[in-house]
């Protein structure tokens, strides 16, 4: 029996050396020999915030990664990849789009979506006739957001919704390889799948033993735990008898700077340390390799999958195959192009824009740079000072014109409150300002990250040790300096909220809407402030200057906040007005729901109407049933069931309240009534007491007498 190198020994004598090469070239990119027909598959692993030298096989000489080792050691490693971005979503859409960030519009976390009419690569892929699936590690890769397109599994459930602790919107890399190996043992082939892991993220805090082994870098930590994990995923691949029927991209959606060039994570600037990538592919029918020259970038994974697997690539790709890599060939030189723009957009700071053409990379910004990057990759010496940039400009311009596509304007979204809230919860910041079209030295991201740091060291100085004093002194240190950066008003008007002094903390933020009045987020908060002093007249006049912020539009909580001054002056309908916009947007915010509550419990008190009574009671129950945590809908509920005659109902409710929210003076004062009303004069007593105690001193004479008269009662 002839063996596959008989045969080939064969076709040396059969075929001219051209239709040799021809035939070569085809088997190299068809499934393992011996297998006709049959399709690989396809595993793209992207590991969030991974700096390309934390890789043993990149160059690490401070973490080891031996299970990702094992797969570059068998496939391909570009050791000069770059993204094209510096945040998780605008980079995962340039991998799984094959298009840049000017065609696709996609340019931060937090106000965009992936249009609609761009085809993905799980599409090319289902069309096909594979199974797909991604498993996802954090909310910035939400389907909300569009990557989901493609994909008959699109797993990106992060438990629970409560979105104001940063471990409910992400989920470790121990959890994301279970799902993945859950979904591998009942798959049949062919099937593509994407694994995202988001652990190397801020805030760095791995499991044991990593946590001791890193005890003084836990950004390593995290790396090397990510690798263990992953080795799960690779090992059952190979147990299976699957890793040589799959094509495996690995690579990171950006770097992390860890404190290079004053930057301590990613998402303002545009240096190698969070645009160089590790990419490595290992694709059966070629041997390992590494390449040192070839420069290459995200948009190029896409045309080379297709190329692997043989799937038909759409139109419009931006990208370029990297099979001729993969066979020992060289790449013409072309330029890269990249984008930082989360500044921009969600700061209003001046936009960073650039293009590497090995070995010069230009950084266009109000204080350009240019560096050699074969002499200095870590980028320490500008050599744009005292230099024409006429050139350098205009070829980046042409790079993004070129680049532009007709669907990037459907792409720009207002973001939701949730959306919002559960980014800020991981670190993107921001998500409020209205970019400026003009912009000086002083706007430059540079320019921002010293007082960007000093703004992070004053909190850190508040919520790890106390030292509030400190804290406001950092803060007014900024604001003396650097009176536009946003940050530093937002901070320092929650400092003076949390030591007890409103007031100050509203003229704070009176001076940052005289500095930045297109700034959504200190508006916001200055609409919080006047709230909770009570100022609601001026809330209800701030009326008219929302309708200035396009953001507002998607934005419940403006709207509830409106509703909650209106409800508060006992303007019931004008309130159940503006809480019907809140839950327009989202109908499952439960503050809108409760306060809608409170509302229809006064309106249904004043009018004597059992109806709206009863819709009160619903409202509230809806808030609870959207959050089981919300203790102002208990209060709420606690109302409606005394409002009908239930009382041991309410006292039920209030109860449950205060124990979900010790803080909630109102309840106490609420149960001493009750328990007064049904006899229980001790009990009441207890809590009429502990509520003197707290809010004793804000009362006036008449309300405080009352109270005293009240107490009397329980002797």
């Amino acid at each position: 029996m002839k063996t596959w190198s008989d045969f080939k020994k064969i076709l040396r004598t059969l075929l001219l050396p051209a239709a040799l090469a021809s035939l070569w070239t085809f088997l190299a990119c068809s499934p393992s020999p011996g297998s006709p027909g049959q399709k690989l598959n396809c595993l793209v692993i992207t590991i969030d915030t991974l700096r390309a030298d934390r890789l043993s096989s990149f160059g690490s000489t401070t973490v080891s990664t031996p299970d990702i080792d094992r797969v570059a050691a068998e496939g391909f490693r570009f050791t000069r990849c770059f993204a094209h971005t510096v945040t998780t979503l605008p980079s995962h859409a340039n991998i799984f789009l094959g298009v840049l960030p000017p065609f696709h519009g996609v340019h931060d976390n937090a106000n965009f979506v992936v249009p609609p009419e761009l085809p993905t690569m799980a599409e090319v892929f289902r069309q096909s006739g594979y199974q797909t699936a991604a498993i996802v590690g954090a909310y910035p890769l939400d389907r909300r957001f569009g990557l989901d397109r493609g994909f008959s599994l699109y797993d990106d459930d992060y438990g629970t919704q409560d979105f104001s602790r940063p471990v409910f919107v992400e989920r470790p890399a121990s959890v994301v390889v279970d799902r993945a190996l859950g979904w591998l043992k009942n798959v049949s082939n062919p099937w593509f799948l994407w694994v995202h892991v988001f652990d190397p993220h801020y805030p760095y805090s791995p499991p044991e033993p990593f946590h001791s082994h890193f005890r003084d870098n836990p950004y390593d930590g995290e790396v090397a735990y990510v690798d263990r994990e992953l080795g799960r995923l690779l090992a059952f691949l190979k147990q299976n008898n699957l890793i040589d029927q799959t094509v495996i991209i690995l690579t990171s959606d950006h770097g992390e700077s860890l404190g290079e060039h004053g930057e301590k994570t990613h998402g303002y600037l545009a240096y190698n340390s969070t645009l160089h990538v590790p990419l490595i592919i290992r694709a059966p029918g070629f041997k390992g390799g590494r390449s040192e020259e070839a420069v290459v970038s995200h948009v190029d994974i896409f045309p080379t999958v297709c190329d692997l697997l043989g799937l038909k690539k759409p139109a419009g790709l931006q990208g370029r195959s990297l099979l001729p890599v993969l066979r020992g060939k060289k790449l013409a030189a072309r330029p890269v192009y990249f984008e930082s723009l989360y500044p921009y957009y969600s700061r209003g700071w001046a936009p960073i824009y650039g293009y590497i053409d090995f070995p010069l990379k230009f950084i266009d910004s109000p204080v350009p740079e240019l560096y050699d990057l074969e002499r200095d990759f870590r980028e320490l010496n500008n050599l744009a000072q005292g230099r024409d940039l006429k050139p350098e400009r205009q070829r980046l311009l042409a790079l993004r014109e070129a680049a532009t596509g007709p669907e990037a304007a459907a792409a720009r979204v207002s973001p939701s409150r949730e959306s919002l809230d559960r980014l800020r919860s991981l670190g993107y910041l921001g998500g409020g300002a209205t970019p400026k079209a003009d912009f000086k030295p002083s706007d430059d991201v540079k320019s921002f990250m010293p007082y960007e740091n000093r703004a992070e060291e004053a909190m850190s100085l508040f919520h790890q040790r106390g030292k509030v004093g400190e804290a406001i002194e950092l803060l007014q240190a900024n604001l003396r300096e650097k009176e536009d950066h946003d940050l530093s008003y937002s901070y320092l008007s929650s400092l003076y909220l949390e030591s007890g002094r409103p007031g100050e903390a509203l003229e704070v933020l009176k001076r940052g809407l005289e500095k930045l009045p297109g700034n959504y987020t200190i508006f916001l908060a200055y609409i919080s402030t006047l709230l909770q002093l009570g100022q609601y007249e001026e809330v209800i006049r701030s009326t008219d200057r929302v309708q200035s912020f396009p953001q507002a539009q998607n934005d419940p909580e403006i709207w509830n906040s409106l509703g909650a001054a209106f409800l508060a002056l006992g303007r019931f309908d004008e309130a159940l007005g503006q809480l019907e916009k809140a839950l327009a947007v989202d109908p499952d915010f439960p503050a809108a729901l409760s306060n809608r509550g409170f509302a229809l419990l006064l309106k249904a008190r004043y009018e004597k109407n059992r109806s709206t009574l009863d819709q009160a009671m619903d409202s509230f129950r809806e808030a609870i049933a959207k959050n089981r945590s919300y203790a102002p809908a208990y209060n709420g509920l606690g109302a409606a069931y005394k409002t009908a005659g239930n009382t041991e109902a309410a006292i039920s409710s209030w109860q449950q309240a205060l124990q979900l929210d010790p803080g909630l003076d109102q309840v106490l004062y609420n149960l001493g009534f009750a328990y007064l009303e049904t006899g229980q004069k001790d009990r009441a007593r207890e809590y009429l007491l502990k509520y003197k105690e707290r809010v004793y001193r804000f009362l006036s004479p008449a309300e405080q007498r009352e109270l005293d008269e009240l107490i009397n009662r329980t002797r």
